[in-house]
């Protein structure tokens, strides 16, 4: 019966601490959307499109260590990596520019036209999403 009640105390604590640890990721996701909205305007090119497509799969592994806090960073920047990688090669399927045409804001997370220089954007992303996530762990 102690055993549970410990159990339950560090539960309970766990959730207490959780909105101080996931304040600096809420941070990072805004700062990323802010930047990626910046690169998009800014940022002409090649250059311009790997930047947004590095940020969307760090903004992927910040979004996801929100849900799921207690998964590693190299998880996580995996995981993030892996799902920017899939909805890339979605798009060769039509799928991604059917749902854009249905509900065109879906362009924001499917994009509509496969880009083979993506991929080499979203495994940049899938580095800089590890190291942040590391040093947002580091830091708290």
């Amino acid at each position: 019966m102690s055993g549970d009640s410990g159990r339950r105390g560090d539960a309970g604590r766990g959730l207490r601490e959780h909105p101080r640890r996931r304040a600096p990721l809420v941070v990072a996701a805004l700062a990323t959307v802010g930047l990626g909205i910046a690169a998009e305007r800014l940022v002409p090119g090649l250059t311009g499109d790997l930047l947004g497509s590095a940020l969307y799969t760090v903004l992927l592994g910040v979004l996801l260590a929100l849900v799921a806090p207690r998964l590693t960073g190299l998880v996580l920047a995996t995981a993030a990596t892996v799902a920017s990688i899939a909805v890339e090669l979605l798009q060769l399927t039509g799928l991604s520019a059917a749902a854009v045409a249905a509900f065109p804001p879906a362009a924001w997370v499917l994009g509509t036209t496969f880009a083979a220089t993506d991929l080499l954007g979203y495994l940049l992303g899938g580095v800089s999403a590890l190291v942040l996530l590391r040093v947002l762990r580091r830091a708290s």
